[in-house]
């Protein structure tokens, strides 16, 4: 007696794995089933989850110079974040958010500063949560990135090294500027000219796009930006009053925020409470003392309540 049985064609299949899948951030074309895309190294599972969810995603450009302490800054933003910490509630989406929190916090507990991040874009860190703020409990789903400080400046001397850099300035909708308050005091300023580089690079990316110049420029809902310098805990003046210690010691690149950020606000964040130096095969390394954070959720929750 025959039997019957069913059997999907091979082409049905291949014309379900053919429709292509538009990378969130750089906007190529990448196979349904690819997980990074094959341009910027983007996980896909934003888009995906965008898609399903049918919800707009708010970049944050997260800019600063190498050994600024953006990676410790933001991996212990993450873990403070998933402790329901103040009024923001949030909630990662995705497992690869949860790596650049992961790498923070067993560095710390294990005494010591977590490892810059490497200019390979397989390595970055991308963080993709949903967050939700303020009295009426919005939700809004954002992504930022924790790109190598060495990242910007190949960008900058060679365009089209690292696509999603300039493709994540030229769409987001808050920004956060990282200084090492440190450096700052000590009169050093090199690394501002790097992130005054950054900044011009996000107006002349935005002043190219139509849409975007015309939200650019919309004075009633203005990009946030947040000047946030770290590492305050070796500068007391800086926790105490971190305003009058940017005008005083930052003078150019917090005027700049102001000029092309009408919405700019300056905080002082720090991971740890007290560094010494440990000698480790000859060389002397800083190290944390004790983890005591300071002024971290402060500003990440300013740009997301002021999210256009």
């Amino acid at each position: 007696m025959a039997t019957l049985t069913r059997l999907p064609l091979d082409t049905y299949l291949l014309a379900g794995q053919a429709a292509p899948l538009e990378c969130a951030i750089c906007q190529h074309e990448n196979r349904v089933s690819a997980e990074m895309c094959h341009v910027c190294a983007a996980p896909l599972s934003i888009a995906r989850i965008s898609i399903e969810e049918k919800r707009p995603t708010s970049i944050v450009a997260c800019i600063g110079a190498s050994s600024a302490g953006k990676t410790a800054y933001l991996g212990m933003l993450m873990d403070m974040l998933m402790r329901d910490s103040g009024s923001l509630r949030t909630t990662l989406l995705g497992p690869h958010s949860i790596s650049l929190q992961q790498s923070t916090t067993t560095a710390l507990a294990a005494g010591w500063y977590p490892d810059k991040t490497l200019r390979d874009p397989e390595h970055t860190c991308w963080v993709h949560c949903r967050v939700e703020c303020g009295r009426r409990r919005r939700h809004n789903d954002v992504v930022f990135a924790d790109f190598a400080g060495d990242c910007f400046i190949e960008e900058l001397e060679h365009p089209g090294s690292y696509p999603a850099v300039r493709s994540i300035l030229g769409k987001c909708a808050a920004v956060m500027v990282f200084a090492d308050a440190q450096r700052l005091q000590s009169g050093e300023h090199d690394d501002d000219y790097i992130s005054l580089k950054m900044l011009s690079l996000i107006s002349e990316q935005n002043n190219k796009d139509k849409k975007r110049k015309k939200a650019w420029t919309n004075r009633s809902k203005p990009t946030p930006l947040a000047l946030v310098l770290t590492k305050a805990d070796t500068t007391p003046a800086c926790a105490d009053d971190p305003l009058t210690f940017a005008e005083n010691h930052a003078s150019a690149l917090w005027q700049d925020c102001q000029r092309r950020f009408p919405k700019s606000n300056v905080f002082a964040a720090s991971v740890t409470g007290s560094t010494g130096y440990k000698l480790v095969g000859g060389r002397r390394c800083r190290v944390p003392l004790r983890v005591e954070p300071h002024g971290i959720v402060e500003p990440f929750g300013w740009l997301v309540e002021n999210l256009p």
